[in-house]
């Protein structure tokens, strides 16, 4: 298996045996020889070793064997760089944002609230995340990687809450700050595709907050986006489906079944391989259908 597959692999089986997947990244190392590939190799395994199972020493000992491969590279071996120093300030390293500058310590900030949170510490990831905002408020370039770190921190931070079963007020509130600033630094750093996703997970989150008409609102923009952009069916489907939702839970049944009809639609539109995606929403859609 070439190590661009082993990547994508990984991903995808990690967060049901990220003790595996652990395993598997110390021993492919070494194939790991340009550095080109040191990037995504070490992002990789940050989030494996450092969000799923605070391993941070062991990580850090890994990513100082990739320094070799980056060497002299000034993309890798920033990328090195940062996710050695998200990893220390996610385990406590008082010392970690020492010489960085504005845009790389709101980077290391926003990464560490997303490590901070798959370890169960959401108040240090509140810290963590408001600390980066605040870093992000004095002014961030348009180009800088700050801008797609803060928007991926926020999505990834908003996603992890949503799906817990129980949250405390404090857990909503910052699944809801950090899905608004997820949207807020993707229309910063990504295209409308990224745009609609954000929208959709805040709409997702508002509804899961119990702000119904908020969700509607956010709902509204996603499906806008979509509309303005021909999105295909598989993100038509998704707008539709939590618009369906949100109307629901304002008690709107006309507009509820009009909105699911709409995403059952696109869903009769989608490619096979696209359809394990959407059971979820799917299996709620279908049982409110009329009999």
């Amino acid at each position: 298996m070439d190590l661009s597959t082993f990547i994508n692999d990984a991903w995808d089986a990690h967060g049901d045996d990220a003790d595996t997947i652990a395993q598997q990244l110390a021993e492919k190392l070494p194939e790991v020889q340009s550095p080109a590939e040191v990037p995504a190799f070490a992002s990789l395994l940050a989030h494996v070793y450092g969000e799923h199972l605070g391993r941070w020493h062991d990580a850090l000992v890994l990513l100082g064997r990739l320094r070799g491969v980056a060497a002299e590279d000034a993309v890798a071996l920033a990328a090195v760089q940062r996710a050695e120093r998200t990893l220390r300030c996610a385990s406590g390293d008082g010392e970690a944002l020492d010489d960085l500058m504005a845009g790389e310590r709101a980077a290391v900030l926003a990464g560490a609230a997303a490590m901070q949170v798959g370890r169960g510490d959401a108040e240090a990831a509140a810290s963590s995340l408001d600390a980066a905002l605040a870093v992000a408020a004095e002014g961030l370039p348009d180009g800088s990687p700050a801008l797609r770190a803060l928007a991926v921190a926020g999505n990834n931070i908003a996603a992890d809450l949503q799906d817990r079963p129980q949250r405390s007020a404090a857990e909503t509130a910052l699944m809801l700050r950090a899905a608004e600033t997820g949207l807020a630094y993707w229309t910063r750093a990504g295209g409308w595709l990224q745009v609609e996703r954000a929208e959709h997970r805040l709409s997702c989150c508002r509804l899961a907050a119990g702000e119904a008409e908020a969700a509607l609102e956010s709902a509204r923009r996603c499906l806008a986006v979509c509309t303005a952009n021909d999105a295909p069916a598989f993100e038509r489907f998704f707008a539709h489906a939590v618009q369906a939702f949100a109307h629901r839970a304002l008690g709107d049944e006309a507009c509820f079944a009009q909105a699911r009809d709409a995403a059952l639609a696109c869903h009769a539109q989608l490619a096979v391989d696209e359809r394990p995606w959407c059971e979820k929403e799917l299996a709620e859609l279908q049982a409110a259908a009329p009999a």
